[in-house]
Formats: structure tokens, sequence, C-alpha cells
């Protein structure tokens, strides 16, 4: 399990170790490896139901490697994860959450414990990963300025990103309470630590479900049967939501690529050919006036 001197870069190797101890060894904790079969790994994989496929994707691949390194060691004889396949995963297609998905989110906010870690993505597309890390030296309450002390890569670590005035009350709100003096958001059963990857979704589900509910799902025995919610509604959406906000309020795509923290401004670019309604009307509106002020200036020459 030793990935301290793997020709990866750091971000690789803590993903690897994260999905090492945090997924696979507490679920075979109990096992012996050559008790472990085909069916015991299907069914650790179809705990994932609903996660991303990326995600579940990477999961998968980890605990292939794994295996297959207890295989080349001649601990086991076959590698009863080669064949396992992926259970109903998100598949990532990006898109900017509608007008009414945003209504439903920002009503449940102040309802649930993860309302503030919600409206945090929602308000400055910090990536998960990101708000997992969040900690409360990162918020410059004064100034209203949110700096990332550690993302990813390294366009996204140190970024600064303003903080909106309703966002600024909930954290305001959300540090009152006093659960931990370093990290901002932290687990649910235990606010000494920081969110871990399964936390986080565990917070992130179960505020989709309170919000399903509120919105009026189907329910029997606390189990959602027919859902209101959009089968691809997952985390990301909500950076990206960030990401044609900036566009719909005419803010520069350099400037966009800094506080999206891509290190690439090709990837903004993407997400701001994705034009929405409102900046087609604005930019229809501009070309108007334009063509109008070049019409007069030539009917008064």
């Amino acid at each position: 399990m030793n990935v301290k001197n793997a020709d990866c870069s750091q971000v690789n190797k803590d993903n690897y170790k994260n999905y090492v101890y945090t997924h696979i060894i507490p679920y075979f904790a109990n096992y012996k490896l050559c008790e472990i079969h085909e069916d015991d790994c299907q069914r650790f994989l179809n705990k994932y139901v609903g996660y991303s496929k990326a995600n579940v994707s990477k999961i998968r691949m980890t605990l292939r490697r794994v295996l297959r390194k207890a295989q080349k060691q001649k601990l086991i004889g076959e590698n009863p994860a080669e064949d396992i396949v992926l259970p109903q995963v998100t598949v990532g297609k990006r898109r900017p959450i509608t007008d009414e998905e945003r209504t439903l989110i920002l009503n449940q906010v102040p309802n649930h414990y993860a309302g503030t870690m919600v409206l945090t993505m929602l308000c400055c597309g910090l990536r998960p990963a990101e708000i997992r890390r969040m900690k409360w030296d990162w918020i410059d309450f004064n100034n209203s300025i949110l700096t990332v002390g550690k993302s990813k890569t390294k366009a996204g670590t140190g970024r600064k990103i303003p903080i909106p005035p309703q966002l600024k009350s909930a954290l305001i709100e959300h540090k009152l309470k006093g659960q931990n003096d370093k990290w901002i958001f932290v687990r649910y059963k235990n606010h000494q630590l920081p969110l871990d990857e399964n936390a986080f979704y565990h917070a992130w589900h179960n505020f989709c479900k309170e919000m399903d509910i509120a919105n009026g799902a189907t329910v029997y025995r606390n189990q959602i049967t027919k859902s209101t919610l959009a089968p691809d509604l997952e985390p990301y959406l909500l950076r990206h939501t960030f990401c044609t906000d900036c566009q719909a309020a005419g803010v520069p795509l350099n400037v966009a690529k800094e506080l999206m923290g891509h290190s690439d401004i090709s990837v903004t670019a993407k997400i701001y050919t994705h034009m929405v309604d409102e900046v087609f009307e604005q930019n229809r509106k501009r070309l108007a006036e334009y063509a109008n002020q070049k019409e007069q200036k030539a009917v008064n020459e």
C-alpha cells in the first residue's frame, strides 16, 4: 500500500490512499485475501449506485490494482475484481442547474445541516475536494474574500473568490455554531473530523433527499419511491453553474478562469460556449443598441 515513491503526482497519490484506506480496507477488513470472491467485489462496488461514474471507476481501478498486486505476489490465485462491472452511476455530463433546481436548493439551504456547504459550492464554484479541505483561515470576513488554501491544481491553489452577502451571512451563522475551530465543514456524527469523500457524499445525498421530499417526492418507509429531481443532479453541477453565472454576469473569460482555478483557459471557454438564454438576450440587446447608435450617427452626419 506504500505509494510514497510512486511515479505520479502527489494528488494521485492522495487519491489512491483515499480509495484504499477510506473505501476498500473498511469494507474488506474482516476478509482474508483468499476469501474474497468476485461476488464480494461486485457487492462492494454496488454500494456506489448513484455516485459519479468517474469516482466509481477510480474506486474499481484501485481495487483491481490492489488485488492484481496480491496475485503477482502469489497471495491469491486469480484477481476476483477483474471482471466486476460498474453499477448504475451518474454520467458526468456537466450542465448548469435550472432555475427551478436553484430555487429548490436555496429553499432547502436554511433547513439542512449541509445547507451552508451546498450554498458555498453554488456561490463560489469550489470543487468537492476543496469543500472538504475548507478551513476557517481561508475566509476573510472583513473583505468578503475566500482564498483557496489547497486545490488539486497549482492554478486552483491560492485563488481568491468574492463571497456574496447571502453566503457571508450563512458562513457567519455556521461559525457561531462552534462545531470546529479549524475545519468549516465537518462530519455529521463527529464534529472533530473534517469531511472525507464518504461523509461529503452522504451529506449531499441527504440534502437532496430532504429537498426531494419537500418538493413532493413519493415516500414509503422513509425511502423515496418516486423522485421529483433530475437523475443527473450532482455536486459538480454547482461548480458548472458558478461558471455560467460568471458568464451571465459579464465576467471576462480570463477572470473566470482564475475564479474557477482552471490551468487552461480552454476549459473555461468550453463552459462559456454553453450560452444560457439570459446571456444571449443580454448580447442581443447590446448588438441592437450598437447597431442603433451606428445608424443614428450615420443619419446625423
